[in-house]
């Protein structure tokens, strides 16, 4: 089993959507996926097609604080054949100041390996307690980043807080895997400096960029992944290539698309 962790303190980065994009990746490929909400806010939980009318016995933060097994709250993702979904609530805001939850995923992730093949866990904007116990559960950290100099600052903070508070005691040397270049626009100077520069800092670890697009938008809004609401899309084909090399598959051979909306 592995464990995907996908993790900036930024939000707008596109974070949830690379999220939910390597979960369909996953379950298109063949893999029984486990998709942890860790945000408050719940936007994984959405994007998979998880509703206010869904069933829940219980949530990821029950999870976390050891009231549930990962299996007891783990519900069917609607958008997502062969995905589950640990759900995404407000209860997550009470857990950064209980320190034990750093190690609650670490610890309890192993029991679940015969009911999942993969894991993938999306982290709230933020570097707090939720977020190192989801880095320290990890076996892949991935870091979404916006084509912007403030984004690139907080991916720097990213491999700090893990150099510095992960790899020494948690999970022995933890790093950044990998880094996926966000709300890229062709054509404009900052996104290739930007994604220049990414590649000079971590080299062998950058992917192909995402392009900026109302797709993302749109299938949130129906509760999807990009790669289930308009598969031939652009931004689609972009995550499947930048993906391909996290999740270990060769790049897909592209067709002529049809065409399709902005």
């Amino acid at each position: 089993m592995t464990v995907y962790t996908v993790a900036l303190s930024k939000g707008g980065s596109s974070k949830t959507t690379t999220a939910a994009e390597l979960v369909a990746a996953l379950a298109a490929s063949g893999r029984r996926v486990l998709a942890i909400d860790l945000d408050q806010q719940g936007n994984l939980t959405t994007r998979l097609g998880v509703t206010d009318d869904t069933e829940v016995a219980a949530v990821a933060a029950d999870v976390l604080t050891g009231d549930a097994s990962a299996i007891e709250a783990a519900v069917p993702a609607p958008s997502v054949p062969g995905a589950g979904v640990l759900a995404g609530t407000h209860d997550l805001a009470t857990l950064d100041t209980r320190p034990e939850v750093i190690t609650s995923l670490r610890d309890h992730l192993p029991e679940v390996a015969g009911e999942w093949d993969d894991v993938v866990i999306d982290t709230p904007p933020a570097l707090g307690l939720v977020t190192l116990a989801a880095l320290a559960a990890a076996d892949v950290v991935v870091g979404p980043v916006e084509c912007a100099t403030e984004a690139y600052d907080q991916l720097r903070r990213l491999d700090e807080v893990i150099a510095q508070r992960i790899a020494p005691r948690m999970h022995p040397g933890q790093r950044l895997h990998w880094i996926v270049p966000t709300k890229y626009k062709h054509g404009r100077l900052i996104d290739r400096e930007v994604v220049e520069l990414l590649n000079e800092q971590y080299p062998g670890r950058v992917t192909s960029p995402i392009r900026e697009a109302v797709a993302a938008k749109d299938a949130y809004t129906d509760g999807k992944p990009v790669s289930v609401y308009a598969p031939r899309h652009p931004v689609a084909e972009d995550y499947a290539d930048a993906l391909a090399p996290i999740i270990g598959q060769s790049a897909p051979t592209r067709k002529t698309p049809a065409p399709v909306p902005a």
